[in-house]
């Protein structure tokens, strides 16, 4: 006995579309993905960001203040130039009011206008990445794209430049971004074709790269975006003239720089582990927060006398430095101390005096102070006491690349 059912036509093409509808956009393009790399680059799993500090949150230094003509470091990582006529100021500000995911940014403010642009001028914002930490394989394959994403806000609109540089400056490439509303958070998202050339390191200390958003330049810097250059430029025709206006103010957060083509979302690291990165290339004895105005005492070390009126103390660092670090001690040394910026030696019954004290033989990992002159109340050990009130007294050690 032969049984037969019918059943009435349907549109197979239809409802195959409809399949793909449940598991999103997202989900389509990783069921299309050719490899695992692909998919992985996709979700952005692992470690990815190649930028410290994208999110703005850590501030050792406490360095707010006027940019000069040379490249000076404000917030952890970030350094910023003004080579104009006009005054630009940098600043770190935290609050609630930043865009989606973050409390803290760059602010840049110009404090004097500049409405003649000289051929030379220029300003602006930088970033140098060193070679252990550009994951892509630029130097020696040369077939990885990257994606620079970053929240930006201003209320002088108009186009501006990003680009990505060399250990040299050259080759480039640059990208325009135009922001569009006054004073209102846009995040900009732009993807960076793999180099023909150039001396990108990917497994040493020096300069790996350098991320540069230019805020001003006059015509000796032009360049044309979307095309690998090999002469070094900042901007392209019709780029603002941010120093126009004493009033103009530019925000950065959230920067991230990744492998792929992808902006995928931040990377969020801790704020212990994000301090521990900038202490690679920037450490303070005191070891503050981000926010001035905050008590933080004394920091003490155990030193030795090795003779009548000389004694040292050398003093382990919580994080290793990229390189051996230059270090200035700030504060003033008195036998009174207790008060912000002021150093204390104590002895075996009381405070010493002291004549000179300096830092020397540092090593990536360590540094010696060197206490001179001393007299008073000592015997064979002392204490070294640094007393502050954010930075004000300290041991400043710079690795910076």
């Amino acid at each position: 006995m032969t049984v037969r059912v019918n059943k009435d036509s349907f549109n197979l093409r239809e409802k195959l579309s409809g399949l793909e509808r449940p598991i999103g956009l997202k989900g389509s393009e990783m069921m299309r993905s050719e490899t695992a790399q692909d998919a992985r680059n996709l979700v952005g799993a692992g470690r990815k960001n190649m930028v410290i500090n994208g999110d703005m949150r850590v501030f050792q230094r406490g360095n707010s203040g006027n940019v000069p003509n040379t490249g000076t470091y404000f917030l952890d990582r970030f350094q910023a130039r003004n080579n104009t006529a006009g005054t630009l100021y940098i600043t770190q500000q935290s609050s609630a009011a930043g865009p989606p995911g973050f409390r803290s940014w760059l602010l840049a403010q110009c404090d004097g206008a500049d409405t003649s642009v000289g051929a030379s001028d220029y300003a602006r914002i930088q970033q140098y990445i060193e070679g252990y930490n550009c994951f892509m394989d630029w130097g020696y394959g040369n077939t990885d794209h990257v994606t620079a994403s970053f929240w930006v806000k201003s209320n002088r609109i108009g186009t501006y430049c990003f680009q990505i540089e060399d250990s040299t400056g050259i080759p480039l490439y640059c990208q325009e971004y135009v922001i569009e509303r006054s004073d209102v958070w846009q995040k900009i998202v732009l993807v960076i074709p793999p180099p023909p050339s150039g001396t990108w390191r990917g497994a040493d200390s020096g300069v790996g790269a350098r991320l540069t958003w230019t805020l001003m330049a006059g015509s000796s810097h032009p360049t044309t975006a979307n095309v690998w250059q090999t002469n070094y430029g900042m901007r392209t025709t019709g780029h603002v003239n941010f120093m126009d206006n004493a009033n103009n103010n530019f925000y950065l957060t959230g920067v991230q720089l990744e492998v792929g083509k992808n902006a995928t979302d931040f990377e969020y690291r801790s704020y212990a582990e994000e301090l521990a990165l900038c202490q690679r290339y920037y450490q303070n004895t005191n070891g503050n927060l981000s926010y001035a105005g905050i008590n933080y005492g004394e920091t003490a070390y155990a030193g030795w006398q090795y003779d009548a009126s000389s004694g040292s103390t050398r003093i382990r660092l919580p994080v290793q430095m990229r390189t051996n670090p230059s270090a200035s001690i700030v504060g003033t040394v008195t036998n009174n101390p207790g008060t912000d910026g002021t150093i204390g030696i104590y002895g075996n019954a009381g405070w010493m005096n002291a004549t000179g004290i300096t830092a020397t033989e540092t090593s990536p990992l360590s540094f010696r102070v060197n206490v001179t002159g001393l007299s008073g109340s000592g015997k064979d050990a002392f204490g070294l006491y640094f007393y502050g009130t954010y930075l004000t007294a300290n041991v400043r050690l710079v690795a910076e690349l």
